[in-house]
């Protein structure tokens, strides 16, 4: 990444791929604002970045919690920008299951919640970062991390009902934040090693997917890194989501 000092705003920061990204882009010298609804469960970074990074407490599936964190996150460091849409809530349930013998059906009250998490958060944060932007005259980007279940995966219609809302707002927002000179895009990530995927697989099954890759691997958070450098760096990339899964989809 060039030298340019950024400002910097994650959602999700203490998760395993907020931890990772906001840490890595600290290391570069930007400046990093994290948005979650737990701390960090180390305080590393405010130990080792007390100057370029904040923390704020922030339940992103609450439009009026969003709005009142924004503003406050705003009139410190004023329009991000870099915006990353990365908080999230992976959730395996079939639509129909069995339980003492009779049918169930998914549970609704989790399905708003992970739409709410995966989809309606992203947005909140989008609409809120984009009228600073525009309003400031200040150029911007903003990623979506998006998922391949975005395609349809079994046991997990909310999640992926959710992702694929992620890939068509970045598409629709595209064609109307473009001429603003905002740029956004989505990262769709296959299967990474990390925690997160760790403890909603079992390595059975992560083992089937390792030789279903083509390069018989999962993938790492540094490629994350990579794929969001790109799509900052590259001022032409605009409106597409970007598959990063080792070849899995192809």
């Amino acid at each position: 990444m060039n030298e340019k000092k950024r400002n910097i705003l994650i959602t999700g920061s203490s998760g395993s791929l907020g931890s990772f990204l906001s840490e890595a882009f600290l290391k570069e010298g930007h400046w990093v604002t994290g948005l979650d609804q737990a701390k960090p469960k180390t305080n590393e970074l405010e130990a080792n970045y007390a100057a370029c990074w904040r923390f704020m407490d922030c339940d992103l599936t609450k439009a009026s919690q969003v709005k009142k964190v924004l503003e406050e996150a705003h009139k410190t460091r004023g329009a991000f920008d870099v915006v990353i849409n990365n908080v999230g809530l992976i959730y395996n349930e079939p639509l129909l299951g069995i339980k003492n013998g009779q049918f169930s059906t998914h549970d609704f009250d989790a399905w708003d919640k992970v739409i709410a998490s995966n989809l309606s958060a992203g947005f909140y944060v989008t609409a809120l970062c984009a009228e600073k932007m525009v309003s400031a005259v200040h150029l911007g980007v903003i990623i979506n991390i998006s998922s391949l279940c975005a395609s349809g995966n079994a046991g997990q219609s909310a999640y992926s009902a959710a992702k694929a809302g992620v890939n068509a707002m970045t598409v629709a927002l595209s064609k109307e934040l473009g001429a603003l000179g905002i740029r956004i895009a989505a990262i769709s990530p296959g299967y990474l090693d990390t925690a997160s995927t760790h403890a909603h697989m079992e390595e059975k099954q992560l083992e089937h997917i390792r030789q279903a890759v083509p390069l018989r691997k999962l993938g790492q958070p540094k490629d994350l890194m990579s794929a969001v450098r790109f799509i900052i760096e590259n001022d032409y990339f605009h409106g597409k989501v970007l598959e990063l899964d080792g070849g899995l989809t192809l």
